[in-house]
């Protein structure tokens, strides 16, 4: 389920253009309670602000796709439907990131109770919320990290409550 939430903060990203896009993506998630990496890569589309799929190269034929409020997987040939209407987790994190790449970085940040900050780093600005404090699950700290002459998204960081970190990296970015 984490990995699904994750894998959700990185399609709605791309959302922030409020542009049709299509971009590899990098995936390097660490397990902090097993300590191991695991690696991931793929294609991501940007349909509309409410449909967009990543399509994994590696593994290949693992798929995740916002269809409106419908989460789709299929992750190492287990295959999930989640209606986030019906999902209060999923829709709060959804909510979370909707309010992040839409750029009301504020709003994410009242709701989660995080601090919040903005910084530039060169082309780039980098925006990053750190809860207030700890809770059973959900993020730690959500750095993301957008071109300034576009808004698109071309590094993210989720930062879990138990140590867990995933990356994406984003590249080969094409606006259609």
């Amino acid at each position: 389920m984490k990995r699904i939430l994750t894998i959700v903060i990185a399609m709605l990203a791309f959302a922030a253009s409020a542009q049709k896009v299509e971009a590899r993506f990098t995936e390097s998630k660490f397990i902090k309670a097993s300590g191991k990496t695991i690696e991931a890569e793929g294609n991501l589309k940007l349909f509309s602000t409410d449909k967009m799929e990543l399509r994994y190269s590696k593994p290949a034929g693992d798929y995740f796709i916002i269809d409106g409020k419908t989460v789709s997987t299929s992750i190492r040939g287990k295959k999930s439907t989640v209606d986030t209407e019906k999902n209060a987790a999923i829709r709060a994190h959804r909510n979370t990131l909707m309010n992040c790449v839409n750029g009301d970085w504020k709003q994410a940040a009242t709701d989660n109770n995080a601090e919040t900050s903005v910084t530039e780093k060169g082309a780039n600005k980098v925006v990053t919320l750190r809860a207030k404090k700890t809770a059973p699950r959900g993020y730690s700290r959500i750095t993301i990290t957008y071109r300034k002459s576009d808004n698109i998204p071309v590094e993210l960081v989720f930062e879990e409550f138990n140590g867990t970190v995933t990356t994406y990296k984003i590249s080969n970015i094409v606006k259609k």
